[in-house]
């Protein structure tokens, strides 16, 4: 069974970078800044949370930036 994601510490690590490298690097210290309730459980969440949000973000990226080409003189964006 997955643990609930604490949705502002995915918030916090997705917009504070140090407090995300933090999460990564040394992690005890921040459970210790944020007072993470669920310990490495929960920041393993965290992570876990942000990475697949970080994954959707690139794919939105790349749909975005799509041209599809029918006739070279008149490319359709997609």
């Amino acid at each position: 069974m997955k643990p609930k994601v604490d949705k502002q510490l995915v918030l916090r690590a997705l917009t504070d970078a140090k407090f995300r490298k933090m999460l990564q690097v040394n992690p005890m210290e921040a459970i210790e800044l944020a007072q993470i309730k669920g310990g490495m459980v929960a920041v393993n969440a965290v992570l876990e949370a942000v990475a697949v949000i970080d994954q959707q973000i690139t794919h939105v990226g790349d749909a975005l930036l799509c041209v599809i080409v029918n006739d070279p003189d008149r490319p359709i964006y997609a």
